[in-house]
């Protein structure tokens, strides 16, 4: 039986992503919640550790709209289906594959969650949890992740079906192309990602897959070592012998288990390696149930990293995951990498192309006692899951070789236009921009079209010539020296300026920043060149606290000319905190309407307030009402911080207890 591709709708609860938040993500980027110290790694490791780190995710927007208002909505996915799978992939939030359904036993492979809750994991702030997540470019859940991706359907040389999706990663410059395809009872994706230009850039990779977690859940990786961290700041080598994982409902609290692979024990025994009769290595992992069943996950050897994640048996941990699925239940998560450990950045040189296939694959283990010791077991399971591969065959791997520089003709779904418009500006400085053969950009959209202006020629960015509406923000920024050098050959206008302004910003010349503010604002004074004035003033180094009232000032000015912005006016209430200028901030909140009062953030900033005034009534009164802050960041622990200065040693509730350590 042949497979099909198809698009469809699946209609889940759903907390819309909302628009994005409009103001420039200028400030230092939120960092992963946590980080991992060098020392007593090996050198290498530390090395990449050190290499590539980023500081903010601009030019991307924040994605932060979102509430936890859920209402039946429909999300797009396009499904690829044979007689023993059932694949679906959202098309409009990453790619992600947000479903594996084996036919044959009637189980879902991953963890399905039941709802779409955004919250604030991801390095734009939107995540959801569930299914295999691609995170290319930085550590983080990558800035796609709630975004559409191009799509189209390949048609193998075999009349099999294969479902492309394609994007351009703007903070590292990279192309990622995902094929996917099934054959029998494997499902197959082939990455490809290539550095379009002459210069280095740092590289990552991560497939995070989500589990349904299960008191009989156990996960195997072919390690008998792995760099494990319980998110306390330590990356520690632990003997597996010793500090067996296998368990991830047993879990005491949050933990990674980055698996030091041995090549011997990711190998099948007649899998030889042209070069040296060694064993090739296939690096795998495998989640099962009590039962025997489960997923494995087997990749060519460039994709060598395996991580299990798993939440805890904390009131955080559990917390958590109702946070995020609802009644949809635990989960944990198998993972796949470039490097070893997902703290490390990869040099990948100018105009390389890496390439790997990743095969998810249905696992049923003969006996699934699994009572062994962890390397007894690790053979058992590893030998199965290979067996299992190798059963798969390799025409479906072969299908999507063969097909990788085949072009897309119609499209399924339309990402964005960046590609297209680098493309063009490279064109425009003369420099490479070598594109894969496989994709096609479309440049044609609201969010590139002032952009798309300049590089026609056009001296206001828009084709009849009139000039942007100052009061309306800028749809879209960019970022790198040639489209500097496209804004300086512009005529002056506010808006040349405020995009120059932002961009110095963004890198950190907060002077440089500053003249084109000001520059900006002697051409229209707007909300937007006003903010940025704001937060370079209070960011430059030799501010001091003259330049940290201006930069208030100039955060009030904006706001009056915003009003109903909610993050500006967050913006401005978290600055007068930090200032200590709480009773300010009490003013400020009685003026704001009521809807945007009511909002979780502004209510944390009433506590804060209260608090700093020595108001713990009111503060305490605010936080017995049980409120909820929707984009409460992953490793945040404010709540219970505002509990305890509240209310002293009385123990925080549950409903704020996002805490993932082990207690005391």
């Amino acid at each position: 039986m042949s497979a099909t591709l198809t698009v469809t709708q699946v209609v889940l609860p759903t907390a819309p992503v909302g628009s994005a938040n409009p103001l420039p993500a200028i400030a230092a980027m939120p960092q992963a919640p946590y980080e991992a110290a060098t020392e007593g790694l090996p050198a290498e490791m530390a090395a990449n550790i050190r290499y590539g780190q980023v500081s903010s995710i601009h030019p991307y927007l924040l994605q932060d709209g979102y509430d936890r208002e859920r209402t039946p909505a429909p999300m797009r996915v396009a499904v690829l289906e044979n007689e023993h799978l059932r694949a679906e992939f959202a098309l409009d939030l990453g790619g992600r594959l947000v479903r594996l359904l084996d036919k044959d036993a009637g189980r879902d492979l991953m963890y399905r969650n039941a709802i779409l809750q955004p919250a604030n994991l991801a390095l734009r702030d939107a995540w959801f949890s569930g299914g295999a997540e691609w995170n290319i470019g930085m550590r983080g859940h990558w800035p796609l992740t709630c975004s559409p991706l191009y799509a189209a359907e390949i048609t193998g040389a075999d009349g099999e079906p294969i479902l492309r999706m394609w994007e351009y990663e703007r903070v590292r410059g990279l192309i990622l192309q995902l094929d996917a395809t099934l054959d029998g009872a494997a499902l197959h994706v082939r990455v490809r990602v290539r550095n379009p230009r002459e210069r280095e850039t740092g590289m990552y990779w991560w497939t995070n897959i989500a589990v349904a977690q299960t008191e009989g859940s156990r996960v195997f990786a072919p390690a008998t070592h792995a760099y494990m961290t319980g998110y306390d700041g330590v990356l520690g080598r632990v003997d597996l012998t010793e500090t067996d994982p296998r368990f991830p409902a047993t879990a005491p609290a949050a933990a990674d288990y980055f698996f030091d692979l041995a090549p011997g024990l990711a190998a099948a025994a007649d899998a030889v390696d042209e070069d040296d009769d060694a064993p090739s290595p296939r690096p795998w992992i495998a989640a099962v149930d009590a039962d025997g069943s489960g997923l494995a996950h087997v990749s060519t050897p460039r994709l060598s990293g395996r991580k299990l994640f798993v939440w805890g048996d904390t009131p955080g941990g559990r917390h958590w995951c109702d946070w995020l699925g609802g009644e949809t239940g635990a989960y944990f998560e198998i993972q796949a990498g470039l490097a070893a450990t997902q703290y490390e950045h990869l040099r990948m040189p100018g105009g390389a192309t890496w390439e790997w296939t990743e095969t998810f694959l249905p696992l049923q283990l003969a006996d699934p006692r699994l009572d062994g010791a962890w390397t007894e077991d690790v053979a058992v399971v590893g030998a199965q899951v290979l067996q299992t591969a190798d059963a798969a065959g390799s025409a479906g791997i072969a299908r999507l070789e063969a097909a990788s520089d085949d072009a897309p003709d119609a499209l399924l779904s339309v990402g964005s236009p960046w590609g297209a418009l680098e493309q063009q500006l490279a064109a425009r400085s003369g420099s490479t921009f070598a594109a894969l053969p496989g994709v096609r950009f479309v440049r044609e959209s609201e969010e590139g079209v002032y952009w798309a202006g300049l590089l026609d020629g056009d001296a206001t960015g828009i084709a009849d010539g009139a000039e942007p509406d100052p009061s309306v923000a800028p749809a879209s920024y960019v970022t790198g020296d040639e489209w500097d050098h496209v804004l300086a050959e512009a005529p002056s206008t506010w808006l040349t300026h405020y995009h120059r302004a932002v961009g110095a910003h963004a890198r950190g010349e907060h002077g440089t920043a500053i003249s084109h503010y000001e520059a900006s604002l002697r051409h229209r004074r707007t909300a937007w060149a006003l903010r940025g004035l704001a937060l370079a003033l209070r960011q430059s180094d030799g501010g001091g606290t003259a330049a940290q009232a201006q930069g208030i000032d100039r955060l009030a000015e904006a706001r009056e000319l915003a009003p109903d912005l909610t993050p500006l006016a967050l913006e401005l209430a978290e600055a007068l905190l930090a200032d200590g200028r709480a009773d300010e901030v009490r003013t400020l909140l009685a003026t704001l309407p009521a809807e945007m009062r009511a909002l979780g953030r502004f209510r944390v900033v009433e506590v804060r307030a209260a608090l700093a005034t020595g108001d713990r009534e009111t503060a305490g009164r605010i936080l017995e009402e049980r409120f909820e802050v929707p984009n409460l960041r992953e490793g945040e622990l404010s709540m219970s911080a505002l509990w305890h200065e509240a209310f002293g040693d009385r123990p925080v509730p549950a409903w704020y207890d996002f805490e993932m350590a082990p207690g005391d």
